[in-house]
């Protein structure tokens, strides 16, 4: 039934969907058989390096380790965060996964990064972009480019309905640097320069344009799986403090979300989803403890989600999206 698994971004976030990436090996892409295309930005796409992987538990298991190990003696630069996250993509990748994502006959993966337009750097551009955004999302395209790169495999094209989208093969000698783009949180990380294959220029984290997707976009018939940490979709990253700034209508109407209640989320370790103020809140000691934590307590979500694809009761739960959400 599904053609396309879309991961967002979300930093942290991740961490709640670990177990239901397990699940998702498990019952829908280690028995499948059609194609499957992998579309994420930022954290979405390292989690799918993983999912493309021959051993893709061994791929979660590594990336949940070496993500949750991260340790900063103080405040890091944005140099010290970039490096933290090539040893993460380093461990996760393994000896293989480089060559096995890639490679992968039925598993496609893209990796959406935003490259910014003209010379000026990073600062003013992403300014002028938050003001613009306040009056339209599609002001956004002034100042990026949609950067997508996608394994080289026949079928169906992506179409996007917005912003202009630089289409780039991706290849075993730009993955790293693709992957990391992003992942490159503005003023957070240095940003990525001048990836093999792609044009010249600053290429930074994908949620600036897809933080959890708008989904105006085509591909292959059938339909969208959407793991998500939240019960509300917001489409780009800068409209993360826009409330009115939602997804609904007809684009999700091929969508299916799994994500955690609220009342769930209320029950975690620390009452809320992992975030990156959870580096400034709790020493580094705390932290770990915290999100292992989560982790073992979100192991629920993924026990339910199993027993509801096993026994059939899955059409029972679903529900329709909720138009004022």
């Amino acid at each position: 039934m599904f053609s396309t698994v879309v991961g967002a971004s979300g930093g942290p976030k991740w961490l709640v969907l670990s177990q239901l990436d397990r699940v998702l090996v498990e019952d829908l892409i280690e028995p499948g058989r059609t194609p499957l295309d992998f579309v994420g930005s930022s954290i979405g796409s390292f989690r799918h390096a993983c999912l493309a992987q021959s051993d893709p538990r061994a791929a979660i298991e590594r990336f949940e380790a070496s993500y949750i190990a991260q340790a900063y003696d103080a405040r890091p630069t944005g140099a010290q965060v970039s490096a933290e996250s090539v040893r993460i993509l380093d461990i996760l990748m393994g000896d293989k996964g480089r060559s096995e994502v890639v490679a992968n006959p039925r598993l496609r993966n893209h990796v959406i990064a935003a490259r910014v337009r003209g010379p000026l750097g990073l600062h003013l551009p992403l300014g002028l972009a938050a003001a613009g955004n306040l009056v339209s999302r599609g002001t956004l395209g002034w100042f990026f480019e949609r950067a997508l790169f996608s394994t080289p495999r026949a079928g169906a094209p992506l179409e996007f309905a917005r912003f202009s989208t630089a289409r780039i093969e991706l290849s075993e000698r730009n993955l790293d640097r693709a992957v990391l783009a992003s992942g490159t949180i503005p003023f957070v990380m240095d940003g990525i320069r001048d990836i093999e294959g792609a044009s010249p220029g600053l290429y930074l984290d994908g949620g600036l344009l897809d933080y959890h997707f708008d989904f105006e976009f085509r591909g292959p018939a059938g339909l969208v799986l959407f793991p998500h940490f939240f019960e509300h979709i917001t489409p780009g990253w800068l409209d993360k403090n826009l409330q009115w700034r939602r997804v609904r209508g007809e684009a999700l109407d091929r969508v299916l979300m799994i994500s955690p209640s609220d009342e769930f989320v209320k029950g975690l370790p620390g009452g809320r989803v992992p975030d990156r103020s959870d580096f400034e809140r709790m020493s580094t000691e705390e932290r770990q403890a915290q999100w292992w934590e989560i982790v073992r307590a979100c192991g629920a979500l993924a026990d339910q989600l199993h027993d509801w694809i096993t026994t059939g009761r899955i059409v029972e739960v679903i529900e329709p999206f909720d138009p004022a959400d």
